[in-house]
């Protein structure tokens, strides 16, 4: 017993679990080798491996280049401020493109009959403007005289910031050594002589007609410029060895030294995971399914899988795991931001991790098949064989059908033979006879079946309109369509559960919603009174006056939080009553931004009201406000300091528009679609206040009163738009009628043009 004991002791549980976990584990080492490598690497990619020296590599020629731009674009192309500040590095055709597309001004008559004066303040009329198009003729002059000059000096003061970014990088460069001189050989720029530069090894030196390149043995690419070949400049840079310590050369010769001691150790690990990970799965395959050697095979329950079938949704997996992978992979070594990078590694990580589990599950699955030797019969081809053999079994559908339609077929014809046999005897009126009544009988048991199929429908049509207490019956059905009246009953049970399995969970999430906001409402109001209390008292220690102060501010900022999401819940649910009356969207507008005018100012923004016109929509002032307030909210939270928001309201043939821009303090660098999601915000940090709710809410709240909110972006510029139906009175009804009347009975030109003749 004992040896038999020790014989089997590979085959328990409890050694197939650890080597289960083993396997998963050195899996699990050869993805973190490969993520570390990935990690130290990225910068390099096969230059950790092959390149002997840093400045082989193609990361050293690309800071080289980084910084030969900044040379170029300081030196040679701005040159110094004070061609910036009197705008003789404007590109006129850049400018007036950039103003257009900021304003939206689309090209056309009026544009193409007029021409922008080169002081960038006025317009120059060189064609005739129609009549029709007089109003936008000066909307369109006054934009130029009033916006152009300031976006001409936004232009320059980005220019600006150009030119200074480019210095302080250069500055900061203590390995890059550089001049730029013009063709007479007049030194314009750098920070170091002809005799310092031509003295290092890794030099390169480029011009319109020459260029020389000693930077590396390996040139990866050739640096081309179109403002230095442009140019008749020269610039010559080069890069000291060895390096000093302070600048990004010095850094990235750190990285690629502990890149290339760290191979050995990854391939290492590597390899002995690989060893143990191979060694643990053919363990599991020599032990799977099978408790001693030899012994009975025991199945599980992906075992009744088709083979076919589980081949075809594992490939189907391995391909989405390979696309998704190599997706994450790539924005892994471009992704700039930390926090995202581990986000995406762990999703690779998990990606990877299923792709072993699935892997393993479907080796196992084949090999316990094999043992059992079950592998052909559980394939689909020899499960349609088996349907096919048991047609006349019963089983799957009734043998006797195909029977009778045979037989109903070699009646008629045994018939039909006769009669023509017997034609000019006195045997064709039986056999004419015999005829109709064996096809009445058939159609007698044919009308018989289309009566139960009838029911059936009955049911089917009850069931869609949502009766599920009706009952069919199923000993009037015959027997051709047993099965088909047993499945739509097996469906009417299972809606019926399925139903009351839904109702049960609305009225759970319900009551979720009220408990949860009524639990967390009755601690919070608890908090916030203590809180005031605290306030209150005089605190000597400034530490727990700080404290205080802190608590205060989250405490409502939790409630804030609270009240916007059973908001949120209650607009996004249809739960909110909404009473439709005429409002007035400008004076609306400018009570909501009266009322906000202290968060505003303090925001640093200034609001531009247009409003050409009256514009009243049909909507619930109540929900309106909100919207306006929400809208207002984020502009003031996440607007550029010491910007403008626009707010444009003017109105359509049947709705009041409102359009609010305003420039983003931060890159608007996601789908600008996510802003109405939940708990979506614009700051990817989450430093400021807000819940992520207030897109949400003015989404549903206009959704409700009939109306549609859109967001578009540009660059920069977020454009928050409502749309309202306008409030249109029975007298504008009328009103509409009398106009459209009046412009059929008023004759044409061509009319008054025949009457004059």
């Amino acid at each position: 017993m004992a040896t038999k004991s020790r014989k089997y002791k590979s085959y328990q549980t409890r050694w197939k679990v650890c080597m289960v976990i083993l396997l998963f584990i050195s899996a699990l080492l050869i993805f973190l080798s490969g993520v570390i490598f990935t990690n130290i690497s990225k910068n390099w990619r096969t230059d950790a491996l092959y390149a002997e020296d840093f400045y082989d590599t193609l990361e050293f020629r690309n800071a080289v280049y980084d910084a030969l731009d900044d040379v170029v674009l300081a030196d040679v192309f701005y040159e110094s401020e004070a061609k910036i500040k009197e705008g003789e590095k404007i590109d006129r055709e850049a400018l007036i493109e950039g103003f257009k597309r900021y304003y939206g001004i689309i090209d056309g008559v009026i544009t193409g009959s007029t021409e922008i004066n080169d002081t960038y303040d006025g317009l120059e009329v060189h064609g005739i403007i129609p009549p029709t198009l007089e109003s936008n003729f000066l909307e369109y002059q006054e934009l130029v005289e009033s916006r152009l000059p300031q976006y001409r000096e936004i232009y320059i003061q980005n220019q600006l910031d150009d030119y200074r970014a480019a210095e302080r990088a250069l500055e900061d460069l203590v390995n890059f050594r550089y001049f730029v001189e013009d063709e007479n050989g007049n030194i314009l720029g750098g920070n170091a002589t002809r005799g310092e530069v031509s003295s290092m090894d890794h030099t390169i030196m480029l011009s319109r007609e020459f260029s020389s390149d000693n930077l590396s043995q390996d040139t990866y690419y050739p640096y081309s410029n179109y403002y230095l070949e442009n140019s008749n400049y020269r610039v010559y840079a080069a890069v000291k060895e060895p390096l000093e310590a302070g600048d990004r050369f010095y850094d990235l010769y750190q990285d690629f030294r502990f890149a290339r001691a760290s191979l050995p150790y990854l391939f290492g690990v590597s390899i002995v995971s690989c060893i143990v990970f191979l060694f643990c799965l053919i363990y599991l395959i020599r032990v799977a399914g099978q408790r001693e050697k030899g012994g009975e095979v025991t199945y599980l329950l992906v075992d009744r899988m088709y083979n076919e079938v589980h081949f075809l949704l594992v490939g189907a997996f391995a391909l989405l795991a390979f696309f998704a992978g190599f997706s994450m992979l790539d924005t892994i070594y471009m992704e700039t931001m930390p926090f995202w990078s581990y986000v995406f590694i762990t999703l690779l990580g998990l990606i990877y991790i299923a792709s072993v589990a699935v892997g393993l599950s479907y080796i196992l699955s084949v090999t316990r098949q094999i043992k059992g030797r079950r592998f052909f019969r559980n394939t689909l081809v020899s499960a349609l064989i088996r349907k096919i053999s048991s047609l006349f079994t019963g089983t799957t559908f009734r043998g006797w059908m195909v029977l009778v339609m045979l037989a109903y077929g070699m009646g008629n014809g045994v018939l039909v033979f006769f009669m023509c046999m017997y034609w000019y005897s006195d045997l064709m009126l039986p056999a004419f006879l015999a005829l109709v009544a064996f096809n009445v009988f058939c159609l007698y048991l044919f009308l018989r079946a289309l009566r139960s199929l009838k029911k059936i429908m009955i049911s089917a049509r009850e069931t869609s309109k949502g009766n599920l207490a009706y009952q069919l019956d199923l000993a009037e059905i015959s027997p051709s369509f047993l099965n088909f009246a047993e499945d739509i009953a097996n469906i009417q049970d299972g809606l019926k559960n399925a139903v009351e399995e839904a109702v049960k969970g609305e009225r759970m999430k319900t009551e979720l919603i009220t408990n949860v906001s009524h639990d967390l409402k009755t601690p919070l109001t608890s908090i916030i009174t203590y809180v005031d209390l605290l306030k209150q008292e005089k605190l000597v220690n400034t530490t727990a006056k700080g404290y205080v102060e802190i608590l205060y501010e989250k405490s409502y900022r939790l409630k804030q939080l609270i009240e916007d999401l059973i908001e949120a819940s209650k607009a996004s649910s249809g739960n909110v009553k909404v009473v439709k009356m005429r409002v007035d969207f400008h004076q609306l507008v400018m009570q909501a931004v009266g009322e906000m005018e202290e968060k505003i100012e303090s925001s640093g923004l200034q609001v531009k009201l247009s409003c050409p016109e009256p514009v009243y929509i049909d909507a619930d002032g109540r929900h309106m406000w909100r919207i306006l307030e929400n809208l207002l909210s984020n502009a003031a939270k996440y607007s550029m300091p010491n910007s403008r928001v626009y707010v444009d309201i003017f109105r359509t043939e049947e709705h009041g528009i409102l359009v609010m821009k305003n420039v983003s303090a931060a890159p608007i660098d996601f789908d600008a679609t996510r802003l109405t999601e939940r708990f979506v915000r614009g700051d990817s940090s989450r430093t400021t206040e807000g819940s992520g709710l207030g897109l949400s809410i003015t989404q549903s709240l206009t959704e409700l009163q009939g109306g549609t909110f859109g967001i578009q972006v540009d660059g920069d510029l977020f454009k928050a738009i409502v749309s309202m139906p306008l409030w249109i009175t029975e007298e504008d009804e009328l009103e509409e009628e009398e106009e459209t009347l009046v412009q059929e009975e008023e004759p044409s030109e061509a009319d008054e043009e025949m009457l004059q003749e």
